[in-house]
């Protein structure tokens, strides 16, 4: 007996075979991606303000139309979800049934929403909204297109205004990562394995955290994951492409993040990792592939030290000294504000200087990882999604014993599975630490020994399958890191010694052994070879007498 889909999943279903049919430019996905915020805010105020007074839409129409219910209902809003929607009209079901004329939306589409909304003065949301609709005017319009691709954006629009926000057989978080990873839009999420290891790495090294970042936001599903673990931390997220930007701020408000411990910034990291000299519990994040050719695009990249102590060292400084005994004495107060000037200088340069064979670090396509390290605090944790060529390119051999050798940071080295449908290379995923007290590494070889469960929904259209990691698998990874311990052919434990004797090559099969198959004695190869020689030996000769017969 078929299964019976439920309301959202029958029109994302619709919309991805719309997509497969006609296509927009790129510019129109950042329309349709608005259409599911206007859709939430809207829906979520309607529904909220229905439950409070109760009633039904009209009844609800009526609070708008006299200026006492008008009032009454906005206060109840600012104070409860901080927003309000000045007109009945520009609710998105409303808006949509009153401008959909001759199969098309009415161009005000874009700004209805922006015109009619308000925020409480405290929200700080504001100004995320505001980015979101000053982009859409920026990279949007309604005009431009021919007539089908008029036709394609209305009919999604309209099909995206009737999902129902509650549902929670489908729910409206999952189409709109949906639609973003499908053919129509095409932004590629982080695949989930690697949300779910990155997650256990974390979670299973801290039990709390007050910040979290993010440098290389892309999809936001790693940073939003980890946080839902950490209750009220303030969550921190920098991404250099501006859809996928645009797609993380919608993803926030869907998601109900508390705007109060959100700072995001479209800003490239790998110009500058730093953000606002803050410093971090928890850092974790998927490089994107684009950085390990960073240095061949960004020849001016550098180390950044984020300093900490920045203020403490200058009332150190001043708290030694008796600022009422100076009284008017010119020549100690400008000794002062030399002294004062010096340190300044010296903590703007209090930067790794790299010399002798560490020289080679100021042009690695991998420096950014230091200065990662760096936004860390002295207690933190970064996980971080990294490519296999860290592990044992030559190149970075000096960044590597860097990192392991001098300043002991790296903790734990997974390997992963390779991605379904995938031709790349499988990523590893790298732990760092500041206050690690044992000098050796955890290696976890997870690319053969894991199992993995079916998504319970495989939706066409989308770009790529995905690969989910069972609980048995996370719980397995999760005992090896907490207890830290060796398993066979599995995990192993390597001291920083043998990998000085590996030329800091930290390749994960060179330290877990997982060959399965009976190992052959290097004697009884011999003996076969020699065996097999003399017979062949033996052959030829009789050949060549067998010749020498029929010659004669």
């Amino acid at each position: 007996m078929a299964r019976k889909k439920s309301h959202n999943e029958a029109i994302l279903n619709y919309l991805i075979r719309q997509a497969r049919r006609s296509s927009v430019s790129a510019n129109a996905n950042y329309l349709i991606l608005y259409a599911f915020l206007y859709k939430y805010l809207s829906d979520k105020l309607k529904n909220h303000l229905l439950h409070q007074f109760g009633g039904d839409g009209d009844d609800l129409k009526i609070f708008y139309l006299t200026d006492e219910g008008k009032a009454e209902i906005r206060e109840v809003a600012l104070n409860d979800l901080g927003y309000f929607i000045e007109s009945y009209d520009a609710y998105i079901d409303h808006f949509t049934g009153d401008k959909f004329v001759e199969e098309f939306i009415h161009p005000e589409f874009l700004s209805a929403l922006k015109k009619s909304i308000e925020f409480s003065r405290d929200n700080p949301c504001r100004q995320y909204f505001n980015f979101i609709t000053e982009t859409l005017e920026r990279y949007t319009s309604f005009y431009g297109y021919d007539a089908e691709q008029e036709l394609f954006i209305s009919n999604y629009l309209l099909s995206i205004s009737k999902l129902d926000i509650e549902e929670e057989e489908f729910s409206f978080r999952r189409v709109y990562d949906l639609i973003s990873s499908s053919r129509q839009i095409r932004l590629t999420p982080t695949p989930e394995y690697i949300t779910q290891i990155l997650e256990e790495t974390v979670t299973s090294k801290k039990d709390s955290a007050n910040s979290i970042y993010d440098p290389f936001l892309k999809d936001a599903s790693n940073l939003f994951n980890v946080s839902g673990y950490f209750r009220e931390s303030r969550i921190y997220g920098k991404e250099a492409n501006n859809l996928y930007y645009f797609y993380s701020l919608i993803k926030a408000f869907i998601h109900e993040c508390d705007f109060s411990n959100v700072f995001l910034k479209c800003e490239d990291a790998t110009e500058s990792m730093a953000y606002d000299e803050e410093l971090f519990d928890v850092i974790v994040s998927k490089v994107p592939n684009r950085s390990r050719f960073f240095s061949k695009y960004h020849k001016s990249q550098n180390l950044e030290a984020p300093n900490p102590n920045k203020i403490d060292i200058k009332e150190q400084l001043i708290s030694q000294l008796d600022l009422s005994a100076l009284g008017e004495d010119e020549e100690l107060i400008n000794a002062l504000k030399i002294v004062e000037k010096k340190v300044e200088a010296v903590e703007k340069n209090n930067i790794m200087d790299f010399r002798g064979e560490y020289e080679v670090l100021k042009n690695s396509e991998f420096l950014f990882l230091i200065n990662m390290i760096n936004c860390l605090k002295e207690d933190g944790i970064m996980a971080i999604s990294l490519s296999q060529n860290f592990l044992f390119k030559k190149s970075l051999t000096a960044l590597r014993k860097f990192l392991t050798y001098e300043n002991n940071y790296i903790d734990t080295i997974i390997s992963l599975p390779e991605e379904l449908g995938r031709s790349i290379r499988p990523e590893v995923i790298i732990v760092f630490r500041k206050n690690k007290n044992i000098d050796d590494i955890l290696f976890i070889d997870l690319s053969k020994q894991y199992s993995a469960v079916s998504s319970k929904r495989i939706v066409p259209g989308v770009i790529r399958r995905n690969l989910i990691l069972d609980d048995r698998t996370l719980l397995r990874v999760r005992d090896v890191l907490t207890k830290r311990r060796a398993i066979d052919k599995f995990s192993e434990i390597i001291s920083i010694e043998e990998l000085e004797k590996n030329d800091f090559n930290l390749t994960v099969s060179r330290y877990v052994d997982t060959f399965d198959g009976d190992f052959i004695r290097l004697e009884d190869l011999k003996s076969e070879k020699k065996e097999i020689d003399d017979n062949l030996d033996k052959l030829s000769k009789k050949i060549e007498s067998m010749m020498s017969d029929l010659d004669m």
